[in-house]
This record gives C-alpha cells, structure tokens and sequence, in this order.
C-alpha cells in the first residue's frame, strides 16, 4: 500500500471489492474489472497477471477476460487492516 493509502481512503466500492477478492487466491477479470479494480491496482492493492499466469486458477478460455486477479502482499495487508476497522 503506499504510504498514504489507508482502509479509510478506499471508496466504499473499492472497500468492497478488497473484501471480494480476498475471498480467494485468484478471481478471474472478467469478474471483476472496472473503475474500482483500476483504483486497486493503480494503489497497488490489487495485480492482473500475464496471460495464462495462474490460470488453473481461474475459468478456462482466452482473452483478456480470463486473466487471474489477486490482492498484493500490501492488498493482504490492507484487507487485514480493513477487518480489524470493522470489528
């Protein structure tokens, strides 16, 4: 997370989607795309990995689609920050 990233200057969406894709180790893109996994990656939240980087994972097929999401280790991190606010 940089530096000034916290929990609290996540949108509620983009809360929202941390949460979802800490849920599993990869989700598939065309899960998950758009403005809020945009903001996750540009914080460095959230990855998109190479064409068929860890697609067992994810559904099978071709396209940008099918590429596997996951959270970065300062994602994890964020997450975790994230259920210690909530509780």
């Amino acid at each position: 997370m940089h530096s000034t990233d916290t929990p609290h200057s996540l949108s509620n969406s983009e809360r929202d989607l941390l949460r979802w894709l800490g849920k599993e180790d990869f989700s598939q893109y065309g899960e998950c795309y758009g403005r809020d996994l945009d903001a996750l990656v540009a914080k460095g939240l959230a990855q998109v990995h190479a064409p068929g980087e860890h697609q067992v994972f994810i559904a099978k097929g071709s396209g940008p689609m099918f590429r596997a999401v996951s959270l970065t280790d300062a994602g994890v991190a964020a997450l975790e920050a994230l259920t210690r606010a909530d509780e």
